[in-house]
């Protein structure tokens, strides 16, 4: 990367950020650390093109292909790498730059970032996810199975009932806890199948409505080739005894989403870890993308690829009752019978009839060649074509959802 950087200064090579968010930021301060000016940025989102990002103009796709092919570009988000790595080398630019060497040689302290959302911790965590999605690029040539981030849903059940909640917790009207044992067998049976995962993201719901949590984490704590284990909470619940201690592990960490009056126990919390030496983040949260509906639309094959291409979840693998799906959608969807229920859209690692060999094919066809799933005809899509929604409007009673036929 240092000759890469020197390269840029030494001919003075215009440089495009590509994606005007979190890992914008970091790389427009490493970049000006060095003396290297940022020429363009370029962003998918509508709203944001023709904004200002620290002076520079955001641009759309359109206008970017419009420059030269030799401009050096950084993919600059975690969520779009591979769609935006596939769109570059189509529109034939012919330098781009992986951006993780440069982050984790810069230290970030010395600039006056927003500690909400550039906590050090935060920092960190968005630089080794942007690590891990680069690396499915480049992993995708020899089918290496290095997995950002695994979903195990512990728990249907959740605090809080979210009329647009994305996960569609909204509809569950008897939730459910995961059974630990098909739990235990399924993770075991992916782990052995798998060169690496950064974390795992332990949901429900809400993960604290489970008493039993605890032995959920301790076990996922156990796998070798796992970096993190992630617990995400709506900091309604305080947790008790075993569902406490079991958060000072040291590969163990807590995500807050914080949605203000609601998150009655945020504080509380908040305090508890940093007293215990317990890895904690906390996120306010006011605006949602409006996409917690489904309902089923006619799609063409080139609209249903369109979307699961611009999905910023189509890599969100979850695990559900012992199936891996590819997003939450596609998960609770079916879970839920709103989607059918279709074989080619999971990897059953419950299914004692497959070995290994067997299921590590399955996962490498299912995270590397999938090109949508069923529950793309149900799903709005998770990208920037809609609009915005006030978080965690509230419901009294859980809500009704149509049974797909």
């Amino acid at each position: 990367m240092n000759d890469q950087i020197e390269n840029i200064k030494k001919n003075s090579i215009p440089v495009v950020l590509f994606g005007a968010g979190d890992i914008g930021t970091l790389a427009f301060h490493a970049l000006k650390k060095r003396d290297i000016k940022v020429n363009f940025v370029c962003d998918s989102n509508p709203k944001k093109q023709g904004n200002f990002f620290y002076g520079t103009k955001i641009i759309s796709p359109k206008e970017l292909i419009t420059k030269s092919r030799d401009v050096a570009i950084f993919i600059c988000n975690n969520q779009y790498v591979d769609t935006v790595f596939s769109f570059l080398k189509e529109m034939k630019f012919n330098s781009i730059y992986n951006l993780v060497e440069l982050l984790k040689n810069t230290d970030f302290s010395e600039f006056n970032l927003d500690q909400n959302t550039f906590s050090q911790l935060s920092i960190e965590r968005q630089i080794e996810l942007h690590e891990k999605n680069y690396l499915k690029v480049e992993n995708s040539l020899n089918k290496k199975l290095d997995i950002p981030s695994v979903d195990v849903v512990i728990t249907e059940r959740c605090s809080l009932k979210c009329v647009a909640c994305a996960n569609l917790m909204q509809f569950y009207h008897r939730p459910q806890n995961s059974d630990k044992d098909l739990m235990f067998k399924s993770i075991d049976k992916l782990m052995n199948c798998i060169d690496s995962l950064y974390e795992f993201r332990v949901l429900g719901g809400d993960p604290f409505m489970n008493k039993q949590m605890y032995e959920f984490v301790n076990k996922l704590d156990t796998y070798k080739n796992v970096k993190q284990v992630t617990v995400y909470t709506n900091a309604t619940i305080m947790p008790k005894g075993l569902n406490l201690e079991c958060l000072k592990n040291k590969k163990v960490r807590v995500q807050i989403t914080n949605y203000g009056k609601l998150s009655y126990k945020h504080d509380e919390l908040v305090k508890h870890c940093k007293e215990n030496n317990i890895s904690c983040v906390s996120e306010r949260v006011k605006k949602w993308q409006d996409v917690g509906t489904i309902n089923y639309q006619n799609k063409s094959i080139e609209e249903l690829e369109s979307l699961f291409k611009r999905c910023c979840t189509n890599s969100v693998l979850t695990l559900l009752h012992g199936k891996l799906y590819r997003c939450p959608t596609s998960a609770h969807g079916t879970n839920l019978e709103a989607v059918p229920d279709k074989p080619e859209d999971i990897v059953n690692l419950g299914d004692d009839k497959l070995n290994l060999e067997e299921t590590r094919k399955q996962l490498e066809d299912f995270y590397y060649n999938k090109k949508s799933i069923t529950a793309c005809y149900y799903c709005k899509g998770r990208d920037y074509a809609f609009g915005e929604i006030d978080a965690a409007i509230q419901t009294k009673r859980p809500l009704t959802i149509a049974k797909a036929n």
